[in-house]
């Protein structure tokens, strides 16, 4: 094939002999160029668009009322009542009622796990993500091409982006925000926002203006309630319907997970752990023990270092999206049988305000505050924060009222997570990383809850007490 004709990826699969079949195979590409293939990919046509995607990545045709098919869902998805999305997945009215789009909006923003929702009709052409876009989505609207990492959107090298020096996000010191990607042009989608393929614009679909984030003290517990009764929903379906591994640690968020799961746990294939640095060997000890005290086998990964081929197959993978302290497992993670769930407490760190000092409780927003949490600085300083201010505040602008006193909470969704945690994720081709919390409405129901009784841990210690109290009894880490 013509060089010129290939994705960047390609290339740089071809120069380094590596398989871009299999390292792409959960990833995707959307464009209007019907002339386009990807070797060993799939391939979709549907109102003048084309879908490519790897072969390990589930694709179900979206339809309407009537049977006609308007788009894909991409991903792992479940719906509001924990149902696994498998053959299809239905839009509850005709693609020519004039209540259509506000249907697709309803419905796609109240699915739940790692997904993309693809619409494209004649009247509607929109790609919704998962809340905190674990399903990747980079786009150039110039070539009109849709992927969902870097190197599958360009097709010529990286035109280096003046705010983000590579040296600075490959090494760590800067992380990608406020749609920037490592070239100039391609930018990433924000969670939250649909983009609207007509003009590649971005539309903000969540939350609405009647969600509820500000819950008084005395109904913690109902809220708590429902949260418990939702994740233990997803955590069973998924569970029960798909080979999952449960990765446990001394911390709190597994210790959730774990509790939640509880009821369907002898249906988990594998509970483990990797130890690859101090804190890890005391996780996995951690967890050894509160296991072998439930009478459950626990395996654990040890330390071993990941080969220069692994590490550059996983920089590419991500399209180049920065580091995490992950990569030292990578060993380790590419050891975890072939094709499973790997189930995450990712996100939950919002159970424990996370991005909240105890300062800024209940405190005038400081800016300052919320540019260092995304790092996009190599150093905050007055400058550097008056540099991204007017960014910041053009995002925050789009939140509706009610939502506008958690500005951490919702930058850390949208503008921290779909950099870090969602370009690592895309990373992993020999399993899929789903974070079962990742709910929008389980999301509501965290952020609602006083800050302050989350960054003191009431929270966390109500879920196990109102849960299986027995696992406070092990200590955290």
């Amino acid at each position: 094939m013509d060089q010129s004709l290939r994705c960047l990826a390609e290339k740089k699969c071809q120069q380094r002999d590596r398989d871009f079949s299999w390292l792409f195979r959960n990833q995707y590409i959307l464009s209007p160029d019907e002339t386009r293939t990807y070797p060993g990919w799939n391939k979709q046509v549907l109102a003048g668009w084309v879908l490519h995607h790897g072969t390990a990545l589930r694709n179900c045709p979206i339809l309407d009322a009537n049977g006609q098919k308007v788009g894909f869902l991409l991903g792992h998805a479940l719906t509001p009542d924990s149902t696994i999305v498998e053959d299809s997945y239905t839009i509850p009215v005709s693609v020519s009622s004039d209540r259509f789009v506000d249907v697709v909006d309803r419905s796609l923003t109240g699915l739940a796990g790692r997904y993309l929702g693809i619409i494209l009709t004649k009247g509607c052409e929109r790609i919704y993500s998962d809340p905190v876009s674990d399903m990747p989505l980079l786009y150039d609207a110039k070539s009109r091409k849709v992927a969902s990492s870097l190197g599958l959107v360009l097709d010529w090298a990286i035109q280096p982006n003046p705010r983000f020096p590579i040296r600075n996000v490959l090494s760590g010191k800067q992380t990608l925000s406020f749609q920037h990607s490592l070239d100039n042009e391609v930018k990433r989608g924000i969670s939250n926002h649909f983009l609207d393929l007509t003009n590649f614009s971005l539309h903000r679909h969540w939350p609405d203006v009647g969600a509820d984030f500000n819950t008084v003290h005395s109904d913690v517990s109902e809220r708590i309630d429902q949260l418990v009764e939702r994740l233990s929903a997803h955590l069973k379906a998924l569970i029960n319907h798909f080979d999952c591994i449960l990765p446990l640690t001394g911390g709190r968020d597994s210790r959730i997970l774990l509790s939640c799961a509880l009821p369907v746990l002898d249906n988990v294939k594998e509970l483990s752990g990797y130890r690859f640095h101090n804190p890890s060997r005391v996780d996995t000890r951690i967890a050894r023990e509160l296991l072998e005290s439930m009478g459950y086998p626990y395996k654990q990964y040890f330390k071993k270092k990941a080969s220069v081929t692994q590490l550059r197959d996983l920089r590419l993978k991500m399209g180049w999206s920065g580091a995490r302290g992950e990569f030292a497992a990578l060993a380790m993670i590419e050891e975890y049988p072939l094709d499973h769930l790997i189930l995450r407490g990712n996100i939950m760190e919002l159970l424990r305000a996370n991005q909240w000092r105890k300062d800024t409780i209940g405190a005038p927003f400081r800016m300052t505050h919320g540019v260092r949490r995304l790092g996009v600085t190599v150093k905050t300083t007055s400058e550097s924060t008056s540099k991204w201010a007017p960014h910041y505040m053009e995002w925050y602008n789009t939140l509706p009222e009610c939502a506008r006193s958690n500005p951490y909470d919702f930058a850390f969704l949208e503008l921290l997570l779909p950099n870090t945690q969602g370009a690592f994720l895309n990373g992993i081709e020999r399993n899929v990383m789903i974070n079962p919390f990742n709910d929008r409405k389980l999301i509501e129901l965290t952020i609602g809850m006083p800050i302050s009784l989350r960054k003191d841990e009431t929270i966390i210690r109500s879920i196990l007490e109102q849960t299986n109290p027995f696992l406070l009894e092990t200590r955290f880490h």
